[in-house]
């Protein structure tokens, strides 16, 4: 939920772009591989400036250059949530259909004092609504995964805890983010849509978090990514070399 990610994680992507003056012999299904990744801790020791962030930088390229999603692009395919709509065209509150799953777990409905979103534009925010999530709201899709006796096994931060309906911050968390869309043009997704240009460069994708030395510690860590592009098509899947946040730190003292 966008609370959820609001609070424990933020996503920054910058891109070394590579424009391609003669079109190469591109699919235009997107493709990626491994290039890097970095766990900085900043301000390290400051109680109230220190932060920590994972960078994973990865290569990409893709033929016609459909690539990249704006952070309102809150429409269609690309919302956040689907809210789910009764015969009247307004949206289902809790217990308005007798079908409708319990009020047990934030993938079904919404609290909208916890989000601070009014789904139903009744000007309140004292209604829950039912929701159907949206696969394809985000275009970079990260796993987590950590080496037990030898082997690695994710570690699925996206689980819901028993009995969540946007009662933790941890419902529906993951590190999965959107990339912006890539050209310099003033209106880039509008420019990209028709442009029909290869792309070619690297994307670097940073997860500003407080959770990653609580929950990995000094595991041995190893991550799995593939990419979508605007007409959904998905780039290969694509595994890190195992690494320690330790072993890919870096110190960054702001004063």
């Amino acid at each position: 939920m966008r609370l959820a990610k609001s609070l424990l994680s933020i996503i920054a992507i910058s891109v070394l772009l590579l424009a391609c003056n003669r079109p190469p012999d591109l699919s235009v299904v997107p493709a990626i591989a491994w290039e890097g990744v970095e766990f900085r801790v900043e301000n390290p020791g400051d109680p109230l400036q220190e932060r920590t962030v994972l960078r994973v930088s990865i290569q990409i390229e893709d033929g016609d250059g459909d690539l990249g999603l704006s952070a309102d692009d809150d429409g269609f395919i690309y919302a956040p949530y689907h809210v789910v709509f009764n015969n009247d065209g307004e949206p289902v509150q809790f217990g308005e259909r007798p079908e409708d799953p319990p009020f047990f777990t934030c993938l079904d409905y919404v609290d909208e004092s916890r989000e601070n979103i009014d789904l139903n534009n009744d000007q309140d925010l004292n209604d829950t609504i039912r929701i159907e999530f949206n696969d394809d709201q985000y275009n970079f899709l990260i796993d987590f995964f950590r080496k037990r006796n030898g082997v690695f096994e994710e570690v699925d931060i996206r689980a819901q805890p028993p009995g969540s309906a946007n009662v933790t911050t941890l419902c529906n968390t993951s590190f999965d983010g959107r990339f912006p869309c890539l050209s310099s043009n003033e209106n880039p997704c509008e420019y990209i849509e028709g442009a029909d240009r290869p792309i070619r460069g690297v994307l670097n994708y940073d997860i500003e978090s407080f959770l990653f030395l609580p929950i990995f510690r000094t595991d041995t860590l190893m991550v799995r990514i593939h990419v979508k592009d605007r007409a959904l098509n998905e780039s290969n899947v694509i595994e890190s070399p195992e690494f320690t946040l330790q072993g890919v730190q870096t110190l960054i003292d702001g004063n």
